[in-house]
């Protein structure tokens, strides 16, 4: 029988995985995302510490996969990609030249 390795969160009561799967369901039912590791690394109510995470996975790319969510590639940031059109200098055009071209 493997052990499950538990840590204590924040509030004084310990972290399992299941517990960290709740809580990231949760994370991401209210905000439509996952969060980013500079989010983790800042403290984010109600998960566990970026040092917890390190802990128990390794990393949060791996508690990521280990949960069934997408892994955002490094540096890739939450939300949509931006369709704005841009001129050559690679800066946003206004709407009305945009929708011009």
């Amino acid at each position: 029988m493997t052990r499950t390795r538990i840590t204590w969160s924040n509030a004084g009561g310990r972290w399992s995985k299941e517990l960290v799967a709740y809580a990231l369901d949760r994370y991401h039912r209210r905000h439509l995302r996952t969060p980013t590791v500079r989010e983790l690394r800042a403290g984010v109510a109600e998960l566990p510490s970026h040092a917890t995470i390190r802990r128990m996975y390794g990393s949060a790319s791996r508690m990521y996969e280990e949960h069934g969510y997408r892994v955002r590639p490094r540096g890739g940031q939450p939300g949509r990609r931006t369709t704005l059109a841009r001129d050559s200098y690679g800066r946003f055009l206004p709407r009305a030249e945009a929708q011009s071209r």
